[in-house]
């Protein structure tokens, strides 16, 4: 239970000043749409309208904002906007910069819906995505509501690796399925689903101070789920940014250990649950969590390679497998089955591209051999 453990941030409105007020507010709304804002002032006016030209038409939503102390005058600009607006919403901001993962907690404890959306603030609502959501809420009541999204040129990209669930009139009621769709697709963000509040209980929130919350936070809530609904249409704008945490992670010439050591253990824990709550259901699950995980290892030696970890000199070729190897050792403790066991299924299915990524990584993260001359030299 590390994850769920790490995921735990405590009190969700300390360091909270004063909260801006506009419209009347309902008994208790069905939706509760959290925008986290941090500094992005030249994308948030067009997120918060797309949100609330939809809630205009939309009775039982509310709309909820953290302001982590942005320094570039995104908070004035929120109130702004939300100033006159005639919604249900709420303007929240914390004393002094806490990170995504405490101001997330602290939009869920201040959230009053049975349901929750994380909408991050440089992204924007697509028209027709609250009342899709209604419909799909209304007609089968899911734990989970999984959407699609769309980036640049409006280039879609699906979450889902399955039926959408709808065929037959109900939800699919399969949580091994849930899991091994969402992890076969890579798609573990918060921002692409829509949770029933009570998935997060009183144990799981989003970690403190770490930079992939999502892949630490989105699996436990995955896990609790026990029916899920797929709509495979965009609802969410995504915008790429040269300053986001992937961006810098890929960044040629400069290795992010810290970055990649959170990533790197993000996933602490959940195998063993996963033993424990689908203990007859493993095959299908454990080899869709093992690829995604083997997946993000190869990247991991891949910014390695990148960041200059070969070097000409022995030394540096030394320290490369050394990171390499460290990196399998965290990361194949989270896995449910070991990286050897998923290149030999990448090549006994026919994906060689992805079993030889993946066997050249491993090779790489050789462990360390002791020289038998060495061993057996007599003492002079």
């Amino acid at each position: 239970m590390a994850g769920m453990n790490a995921g735990v941030a405590g009190d969700g409105h300390a360091g909270c000043v004063g909260a801006s007020v506009s419209g009347e507010a309902p008994d208790r709304p069905w939706l509760s749409i959290l925008v986290p804002v941090y500094n992005v002032r030249p994308f948030v006016e067009e997120c918060l309208a797309s949100i609330i030209a939809q809630i205009g038409g939309q009775g039982g939503v509310e709309l909820v904002i953290v302001d982590d102390c942005s320094t570039d005058g995104s908070a004035d600009l929120c109130r702004h906007v939300l100033d006159g607006c005639g919604i249900d919403s709420r303007l929240l901001q914390h004393h002094d910069n806490r990170g995504i993962g405490v101001t997330r907690n602290t939009l869920l404890e201040a959230a009053r819906g049975d349901y929750l959306w994380f909408v991050d603030s440089d992204d924007t609502l697509l028209p027709g995505a609250i009342a899709g959501l209604r419909d799909v809420v209304l007609a089968h009541g899911p734990d989970v509501v999984l959407c699609d999204y769309v980036r640049e040129k409006g280039r879609p990209f699906a979450t889902f690796c399955g039926r959408s669930g709808v065929e037959s009139g109900v939800p699919m009621q399969c949580t091994e399925t849930l899991i091994a769709g969402t992890f076969a697709r890579r798609r573990l963000h918060a921002w692409s689903k829509v949770w029933r509040r009570d998935l997060f209980g009183d144990a799981i929130r989003f970690p403190e101070g770490a930079r992939f919350e999502d892949v630490a936070t989105v699996p436990w809530l995955l896990l609790g789920a026990k029916s899920f609904v797929y709509m495979a249409q965009p609802w969410i704008y995504y915008r790429t940014r040269k300053t986001s945490i992937m961006a810098q992670l890929n960044c040629r010439g400069r290795f992010d250990r810290c970055g990649n050591d959170e990533l790197a253990v993000a996933l602490q824990g959940f195998s063993r649950a996963l033993a424990q709550r689908l203990p007859e259901a493993r095959s299908r699950v454990d080899s869709a969590v093992a690829e995604f995980w083997a997946r993000e290892f190869v990247k991991i030696v891949k910014r390695l390679a990148r960041s200059g970890g070969v070097g000409a000199q022995g030394k540096g070729w030394s320290a490369f497998q050394a990171e390499a190897r460290r990196y399998r050792e965290l990361m194949e403790a989270s896995s449910p089955q070991s990286f050897d066991a998923v290149m030999r299924d990448y090549l006994r299915k026919g994906r060689i591209v992805r079993g030889g990524a993946l066997a050249l990584s491993l090779a790489v993260a050789m462990p360390r051999r002791i020289s038998v001359n060495a061993e057996l030299s007599p003492e002079i």
